[in-house]
């Protein structure tokens, strides 16, 4: 059976993703510079991550990269992916959007439909996972994947700073 329930074509000029529920974002105003003011400093960053509302992580680059986003966690005999991440994450309102960081610099509220995904309310362990694109470049194309394993409670995942995909 194939797990796969989205697939998502993302351009960032940014250096990283984020994903949320429109519910945790909705204190942002339109137009308002959010990263620079809320998202830019360790303890805020560490903070959205920790409580699961607005998480984001670092993909070293910007560029294309194709999200696929999928339910539950990664087949045991899955391949290996040179990149590796797990992240709590709170749905609320039964709406994930994936968005470039750089997207806080002058918040839209609207995100693109092609760029959301339906998912039942409550808690997630996010295990995010990734590998060098053929062409050696990242960000060149390169496939993310996202498995969204829904738990009891958030798990407690400590980051020391901003969360790293790719070094």
């Amino acid at each position: 059976m194939d797990s796969t329930v989205k697939s998502i074509r993302l351009e960032t000029a940014g250096l990283g993703i984020i994903f949320y529920s429109p519910h945790n974002a909705a204190h942002i105003e339109p137009g308002e510079d959010y990263l620079s003011v809320h998202y830019t400093n360790v303890p805020d960053v560490r903070r959205h991550v920790r409580a699961g509302s607005i998480v984001g992580f670092c993909t070293g680059t910007p560029g294309t990269f194709r999200l696929r986003v999928q339910r539950g966690k990664p087949a045991m005999c899955s391949e290996q992916h040179e990149f590796s991440l797990t992240l709590p994450f709170r749905c609320i309102g039964g709406k994930v959007c994936f968005r470039d960081l750089y997207d806080l610099m002058e918040w839209d509220t609207e995100c693109p439909e092609e760029q959301t995904l339906l998912l039942r309310d409550g808690a997630y362990k996010v295990m995010v996972r990734s590998n060098t694109p053929p062409s050696g470049v990242l960000g060149d194309n390169q496939l993310i994947d996202f498995y969204f394993q829904r738990v009891e409670e958030l798990p407690d995942i400590p980051h020391r700073g901003s969360p790293y995909l790719c070094p």
